[in-house]
């Protein structure tokens, strides 16, 4: 299962306009980071599904069921229903509207209450689920409906375990020159960027806002009252913390991220840290793939409840 990480790294021709060697595509199954940033870029080229390197057969057919060319703006010639749309995956959507970016929260939402139905996986879906709901909605606020979402599930081995991904990806100003455009100044590099947009309580789109301040619908027609009201965009009020929470949310539950934005890529892998590497083929804007394998999810919660009981037995023998 190709990923993100091999769409960027590959080493194909880039023009600045049109079809170029970033569309051709490889023969064989990719996960939903891959499929979210060659959505977005083809978006951003009017490119139509007929104008893509996809081989025709079961890729072609795989393309036209997760909804690629419905989120090309075509029309939608799938023949069949999306039965297991919301249960084993969450097709291709652009986020154009908080409308679209509620209904598209829910529903890969539903996959991971579904798929980790258990109770023991409680604190992993109610975490997940809300790194979900951030990570959708920044994208909504900062990619400017150039942004795309998508999740699926696949068998991961003969066990009976599975891996889970969710991605998005937009063609926005990416973080470097989203940082450039709010005045931070100290940071010169795509990697430095995404140091610091990774950093608990950091977002360019931090505004104060006043405790008692008059809430505003979001399709409100200018603002009657602009001393005192301010208009509603999102309930996390972008306070910069989505992206924080989800490499803590990552690390904490033995996941993969992988964190795009101009040329340089967050790798983040179980056991492994930190690694960034320089990306062959830079990205406009940011796109992020989040993957976790069942068994090292379940591995996580197993071992949890003795780490937890050995902090509380040291706290008491130090007194």
């Amino acid at each position: 299962m190709l990923g993100l990480r091999d769409l960027l790294q590959r080493e194909v021709i880039i023009t600045g306009s049109g079809r170029d060697g970033f569309f051709d595509f490889p023969n064989e199954y990719c996960s939903p980071g891959f499929w979210a940033a060659y959505t977005a870029r083809a978006r951003l080229r009017s490119l139509r599904l007929a104008e893509l390197g996809i081989p025709s057969g079961q890729l072609l057919e795989y393309a036209r069921a997760i909804g690629l060319e419905r989120a090309l703006g075509e029309q939608d010639t799938y023949r069949y229903a999306r039965k297991r749309a919301g249960e084993n995956y969450s097709p291709l959507v652009l986020l154009e509207s908080p409308e679209d970016t509620e209904r598209t929260t829910g529903e890969i939402n539903g996959c991971i209450r579904g798929l980790f139905s258990e109770p023991e996986y409680t604190e992993f879906v109610s975490t997940i689920c809300e790194l979900v709901g951030d990570l959708l909605d920044n994208v909504w606020s900062h990619g400017k409906s150039t942004g795309f979402s998508m999740a699926q599930r696949w068998k991961h081995n003969n066990s009976g375990d599975f891996c889970f991904e969710f991605a998005v990806a937009d063609c926005g100003l990416g973080f470097l020159r989203e940082l450039k455009r709010a005045g931070v100044r100290e940071v010169e590099t795509d990697q430095a960027a995404i140091q610091w947009c990774i950093q608990k309580g950091h977002s360019t789109k931090m505004k104060p806002v006043a405790e008692w301040a008059q809430r505003l619908p979001p399709d409100v027609m200018g603002n009657p009252m602009p001393t005192v009201g301010r208009v509603v965009e999102s309930d996390n009020h972008h306070l910069g913390l989505g992206l924080a929470k989800l490499v803590n949310g990552v690390e904490q539950f033995n996941g993969s991220l992988w964190l795009a934005s101009g040329t340089s890529m967050l790798v983040i892998r179980p056991n492994q840290g930190h690694l960034y590497e320089e990306l062959r083929t830079p990205w406009q804007g940011v796109a992020i793939a989040c993957r976790f394998e069942s068994a090292q999810v379940a591995e996580h919660l197993a071992v949890r409840p003795a780490d937890e009981f050995e902090d509380i037995l040291k706290s008491l023998i130090r007194g």
